[in-house]
């Protein structure tokens, strides 16, 4: 992941994501490179029900509640920025990047 992708921000950091809803890929994270992650979501872009699985499964991921992170620009968009609150950009990749072989086991 590059600089752009990953940051520190105010009390935490900001991460952007592309999202692919509706996938039938059981795995939540298939890519990750200097350009983007990518995260497999099953439910559709409606309704903000996409958005609402995001948050659930990153902050599984991430380990932090769900009231920490929010989304802060592409709300109805497929590239997102999201603030996680009480992380560093540096445990983030950690937690992103370090568990991606157990994710494809357990399915998170």
């Amino acid at each position: 992941m590059s600089e752009d992708n990953i940051r520190e921000a105010d009390g935490g950091t900001i991460i952007v994501v592309r999202v692919r809803p509706n996938s039938k890929e059981k795995h939540l994270i298939t890519d990750t490179n200097e350009t983007e992650i990518v995260i497999n979501l099953k439910s559709p872009a409606r309704e903000g029900r996409a958005n609402r699985e995001l948050i659930k499964r990153l902050s599984k991921v991430l380990g932090v509640p769900s009231a920490a992170i929010s989304i802060v620009a592409g709300g109805k968009s497929k590239v997102k920025t999201l603030h996680i609150r009480g992380l560093s950009p540096r445990e983030v990749s950690e937690r992103l990047l370090v568990p991606q072989k157990s994710w494809r086991n357990n399915k998170v």
